[in-house]
């Protein structure tokens, strides 16, 4: 560990008791114990859900009400190139966890079951003597026992109860609205659930190192906000996508069928706008929860020994290109808010626009912590860019989802592989920053797109497992499909 380093990142007890007590892990390299110093940093992990990473008040968006987010913005790093390693869920949310591309740990839909192959950036923190939490929206089933010491914990929270004529707030069509105020208030929201536990156990835990993962359902739909929070949103201000009618006619055909089988095409501008007031509601509601736990993690001191890490499992379309929620590879539903806050030791308010993925995240964790990233671990660090000691850091950046489709970007030139027997796909993100035109077709890039596609296949195919297909999880949303009501992820 270099002199840097040692000045700011903390142990837990001495090396020598820590050497004892610290098992072995599956796949990891060998671990050096940290130098005797005191406690390591905390980790605050905040997490959105289905969040369109134009969408925040420091990018510029006017009706994108997140103080919050912007002033962890202005005392941190942002990272204006992100991306997510599949536009759904689970898989993403497995790739943050294991630091692994999605073919690598077999999570390829929300109907896979999560696997326990791979050890998590919790659990290897856990084993280093963090207390670890989870708190909200996890989407990760059937290894809490080996991450988290505590994963939302059961409590006598109140409860709503619907009145007969209640019809809830749909978000994928089928004749229920797509936008409204919700008729319960705050306390009733599993988002307000969330920040209360986590405050808690950080006033619990303030004596030893803790890692804690704050993660809400939303702006994912419903787009239904607490009353207050869809008022705040003012409605004349929104701005209605415009798109071509033909605008999807060179793209992968699954995407407009996927959206009529929803019923989401041929919207209204007023079932558009209320889909719009939701969105922005709900993540005024997010940030202001956020707020809360920043004030408190401050009214405790320990703000200046904690890492505070924001970003979203991936993107919403919010319309444009005549599409909503994630499952493609445009700007909108594979590029992903990400921001960084540790006093001290990450200059305030500056960016970076070198090219990231969420599975850096885990290697980022381990290295802030002082530890060494399991050989598992297929992402980088990110802390050399959060510094301020280097401006570079991948050459591309790749995502894919299920069906063989796969995407690489590197800063310019958008590939994407849609698979045998269909049209593939490339933008050029300079020239054409709204992915208007696939000039995959074109004779100038013919043979370069050959070539990308034929290395994205052989990439995805190296080391691919299958995880085993959550059946129970897939009977689930078809029951909520049929009986209505229910929440589709």
């Amino acid at each position: 560990m270099d002199t840097s380093r040692r000045d700011f990142l903390k142990t837990v007890g001495s090396a020598a008791a820590l050497a004892t007590l610290v098992p072995r892990l599956s796949g990891c390299r060998s671990v050096q114990p940290r130098p005797a110093a005191g406690r390591p940093p905390n980790i605050l992990f905040l997490m959105t859900d289905q969040h369109n990473f134009r969408t925040m008040g420091h990018k510029g968006d006017p009706n994108a009400l997140t103080p919050a987010l912007d002033q962890l913005a202005s005392s941190g790093v942002v990272f204006t190139r992100a991306y997510c390693q599949n536009p759904v869920c689970a898989p993403s949310r497995m790739s943050i966890m294991t630091g692994r591309y999605s073919h690598s740990h077999g999570t390829m839909s929300n109907y896979h079951q999560t696997p326990r192959t791979f050890p998590s950036f919790p659990q290897v923190l856990r084993q280093y003597g963090y207390r670890t939490a989870c708190f909200g929206h996890l989407h990760i089933s059937g290894r809490d026992d080996l991450d988290w010491d505590v994963v939302n914990p059961k409590r006598d929270w109140p409860k709503w109860e619907p009145p007969p004529d209640y019809k809830p707030m749909g978000g994928f069509g089928g004749g229920n609205p797509l936008g409204g105020p919700a008729p319960f208030g705050e306390e009733y929201f599993r988002a307000w659930r969330t920040k209360e536990e986590t405050i808690r156990f950080m006033n619990e835990n303030s004596g030893v190192p803790w890692l804690i993962q704050c993660s809400f359902y939303k702006p994912h739909p419903p787009f239904q906000p607490p009353k207050k929070y869809w008022d705040m949103i003012d409605r004349s201000r929104l701005v209605i996508p415009r798109y071509p009618p033909d605008d999807l006619a060179d793209v992968n055909p699954r995407l407009e069928q996927q959206m009529r089988a929803r019923r989401l095409w041929d919207l209204g501008d007023d079932q558009i706008l209320d889909a719009m007031q939701g969105y922005y509601g709900n993540l005024a509601f997010c940030d202001a929860l956020f707020g809360e736990v920043v004030r408190a993690l401050d009214d405790l001191g320990l703000t200046q020994n904690t890492l505070i890490v924001h970003t979203a499992d991936h993107g919403e379309m919010l319309g444009n290109h005549h599409l909503w929620t994630k499952f493609n590879f445009f700007e909108e539903s594979v590029h992903v808010p990400l921001l960084m806050s540790l006093p001290g030791a990450i200059p305030e308010g500056h960016a970076s626009d070198a090219l990231v993925e969420l599975v850096d995240l885990f290697p980022s964790f381990m290295d802030f912590a002082g530890i060494d990233a399991p050989a598992s671990v297929q992402g980088r660090s990110l802390r050399q860019l959060a510094l301020g000691e280097t401006n570079r850091h991948r050459d591309f950046v790749r995502s894919e989802f299920a069906g063989g489709m796969l995407m690489h970007l590197d800063g310019r030139y958008k590939f994407i592989d849609n698979g045998k027997d269909i049209l593939p796909e490339l933008y050029d993100l300079k020239s054409d920053p709204l992915e208007m035109t696939n000039i995959a077709g074109s004779p100038e890039h013919r043979e370069s797109v050959e070539k990308h596609i034929a290395y994205l296949r052989d990439w995805a195919g190296q080391d691919a497992i299958t995880a085993p297909y959550n059946q129970a999880y897939y009977n689930m949303l078809e029951q909520q499909k049929t009986g209505g009501g229910g929440r589709r992820r």
